[in-house]
């Protein structure tokens, strides 16, 4: 699978989009509905837990839902891209998480809350600190309730995977 690879829906995808024909679990398809023959790979990265694309793509090809198109071909098409890709708005991605964090946890449990903060310090990409906080999504409901740290965890997952266009 390339990044810059676009895809598009077959008759096939159309029809399980349409009426849920194939019986597809949830996420495989989410990222099939998003697929609209504009978006490249790197741009529907964000509609799927980090790390689940490049197989479920493959599936999705695999079984005949989607095809690459030739992007010679997608005419109009303006690139996106994460804004958390740029350093600096990922830096400022990370400093807001690990600032709530803290505030929210530590007067409770002061020395978890430094462990968490580690954890996300120690992230150098959107896309590992996607993965990290679908790992820490477990202890932050544990530390601050379900509602709070599924709300948290989320928040942040939408930051880091907010498309804006992209500049060569």
């Amino acid at each position: 699978m390339e990044d810059a690879a676009i895809y598009r829906k077959t008759d096939k995808g159309k029809q399980e989009v349409a009426d849920r024909s194939f019986g597809l679990e949830s996420h495989v398809r989410r990222l099939l509905v998003m697929i609209d023959g504009q978006r490249d790979a790197l741009e529907l990265s964000v509609y799927v837990r980090a790390g689940e694309l490049e197989s479920t793509l493959d599936r999705l090809v695999a079984e005949g839902f989607v095809e690459s198109v030739d992007r010679d071909r997608v005419a109009g098409r303006v690139a996106l891209t994460p804004a958390a890709n740029d350093p600096v708005v990922f830096a400022g991605i990370k400093i807001r998480a690990m600032t709530e964090i803290r505030s929210r946890i530590r007067g409770r449990l002061g020395p978890m809350a430094d462990l968490l903060v580690a954890e996300i310090n120690g992230c150098s990409s959107a896309l590992e600190l996607r993965a990290k906080l679908r790992k820490l999504e477990g202890t932050l409901v544990q530390l601050m309730g379900q509602a709070d740290g599924v709300e948290l965890a989320r928040r942040i997952g939408n930051e880091l995977t907010r498309l804006v266009p992209k500049t060569s």
